[in-house]
């Protein structure tokens, strides 16, 4: 008989700009600077009690294992298994669903993990801080899973909200950009997600640029540290309210990300991106490492209706978003995780 449930939600983030200025060891010398927001689609995780070994299922990889049993075809759930069994968690069940397939590159792979791990300490009966479940998160991701990630992403989603947010040389910190509001409220109904068709494994698309950045590459320093400087000036957009350099930054920030790496971008990206452009954009860039997943696109001023319904040519899946005031976070099972 099925016991207590448990259940916890973290948003997604999208990255309006600095992505990739996050990512060791550019992080570690230079300091990286981001921009981003969690948004109103995110990973629920829910444990429910009973008696038999412990059962983790995933409507996204439409797979399932048991403890006890060899899972080695589906190697992220058996390292989740093993995660939880040395936490004490070794009965019930385990069910992930999520907004979007992994790897669409609006940070899944930390909203899983922040859930998962503020889902653990809500069964331990503990509590957790934002910024220290983020640091055990990226940890976690880094060392356990071993995916290459930017800083940004827990914290992102572990903290929720619209934000600025600097990593590396001394202490991480974030700047709440919520209190612009009027300039938020614009951002956040001119702002759409376009499914490009298919999902990439993150890891094999940074590579390039952690390898170039260990060997102190010039290029990929320069285009870093130009891209780190718009993140800064993108903020100071916000606070002037100035929305045409704030969306001019977004786009000569992909330009400089395209050069990051030969796997960032492709033929079929380049096309939508234009494609957008030529529709009533004012912005558009891929989410994530890059070579697939999400397009971030910004509308003009009144347009993003029509916009719409135009990259709905293009794509099977076009959506508004809004903004998510919250981060990762604890729920009843019953209640929704949305908070508003």
């Amino acid at each position: 008989m099925a016991g207590k449930r448990y259940a916890a939600y973290s948003p997604f983030r999208i990255s309006f700009g600095g992505g990739g200025t996050d990512i060791s060891p550019f992080c570690d010398t230079y300091g990286g600077a981001v921009i981003n927001t969690a948004i109103d689609r995110g990973v629920t995780v829910i444990y429910t009690q009973d008696d038999y070994d412990l059962e983790i299922s995933s409507r996204d990889f439409l797979k399932s294992v048991l403890i006890g049993k060899d899972n080695s075809d589906n190697e992220v759930l058996n390292k989740m298994s093993r995660l939880l069994e040395s936490r004490g968690i070794s009965k019930g069940r385990i069910v992930i669903n999520s907004g979007v397939p992994p790897g669409s590159g609006l940070g899944s792979s930390s909203a899983l993990t922040t859930a998962l791990l503020k889902l653990i300490y809500l069964i331990e009966g503990k509590t957790v801080d934002p910024w220290d479940l983020a640091k055990e998160a990226f940890s976690l991701e880094h060392d356990y899973f071993g995916v290459t990630l930017g800083k940004q992403d827990p914290y992102a989603v572990s903290l929720g909200n619209f934000k600025y947010m600097e990593f590396g040389q001394s202490e991480d910190k974030s700047t709440d950009l919520s209190k612009y509001s009027s300039f938020m409220m614009e951002l956040e109904k001119r702002t759409l997600l376009v499914y490009t068709g298919n999902t990439r494994e993150s890891t094999s698309v940074l590579r390039e640029q952690v390898e170039k950045s260990q060997q102190g590459d010039s290029d990929i320093v320069s285009n870093l540290k130009v891209m780190k400087r718009l993140a800064n000036e993108m903020m100071d957009s916000v606070v002037s309210g100035d929305f045409q350099s704030f969306t001019s930054a977004v786009n000569t920030g992909w330009s400089l990300k395209k050069k990051l790496g030969k796997k960032v971008s492709n033929e079929k990206i380049d096309s939508l991106v234009s494609f957008a452009m030529e529709n009533g954009a004012d912005a558009a860039k891929l989410m994530g490492g890059g070579s697939d997943g999400f397009l971030l696109v910004i509308s003009k001023h009144d347009m993003v209706q029509q916009l719409q319904k135009s990259l709905m040519d293009s794509s099977s899946f076009v959506v508004r978003v809004s903004f998510d005031r919250h981060g990762t976070r604890v729920f009843q099972s019953g209640e929704s995780p949305y908070i508003h």
